[in-house]
């Protein structure tokens, strides 16, 4: 698009316009958890941008979604699925969602509460960032059942903090806990998909 009607205003004081491209910043720490070369040709896309800009200043986002997941019926974004079935509730009354392609992939789905940690949801999200010029909003969740007492310890959210840094995650959004307040709701929601009563 800059080729055909001219680069953005200020392109000039963009990174891009000194060819500096998202994966030329990444936190090297990746390397370690993921070498997988670069597959295209970004040298040829590095020189495009230098000689002719770009017509947005910048290219990607990606973001936890909650809301608009909610009014289209998605999951949200990468964030990993809270269940297979979410019951949600909205000034608009209440939503089940379910996973996409429930029936073929519900036994492959990685589910949040399942999930033993935030390490490896804290690393996918540092890849990908490598490639998107925006500051991805990654969430951290906690089960304080999982933690003596009841009660999520400060040092294990310090970890997960300097983990986010050292992978380059740009910024943590939302410390989710869990409640268990919907999970009796959600469990019903779910035996009724098993049992062929579920609206997809």
């Amino acid at each position: 698009m800059a080729k055909e009607f001219g680069p953005c205003t200020a392109f000039d004081e963009t990174t891009y316009s000194k060819g500096i491209l998202p994966i030329d910043t990444y936190k090297k720490d990746l390397d370690g958890i993921c070498n997988e070369p670069l597959h295209l040709d970004w040298e040829s896309l590095r020189k495009d941008i230098t000689t002719h800009g770009l017509r947005n200043s910048t290219l990607t986002a990606l973001m936890p979604s909650e809301t608009s997941s909610q009014i289209s019926n998605a999951t949200n974004g990468i964030e990993p699925p809270r269940g297979l079935v979410t019951v949600k509730a909205s000034k608009d009354g209440i939503l089940k969602q379910v996973v996409p392609e429930y029936e073929r992939l519900k036994d492959k789905y990685e589910l949040l509460w399942s999930m033993p940690n935030n390490d490896g949801y804290l690393q996918i999200v540092g890849i990908m960032q490598k490639f998107v010029d925006q500051s991805i909003s990654a969430n951290t969740n906690y089960d304080p059942a999982r933690f003596e007492g009841g009660r999520v310890p400060m040092n294990q959210m310090i970890k997960d903090l300097l983990t986010a840094y050292k992978f380059g995650v740009k910024t943590l959004y939302y410390q989710n806990t869990r409640d268990g307040a919907e999970d009796k709701q959600e469990d019903q929601a779910q035996d009724d998909c098993e049992s062929g009563a579920c609206k997809i």
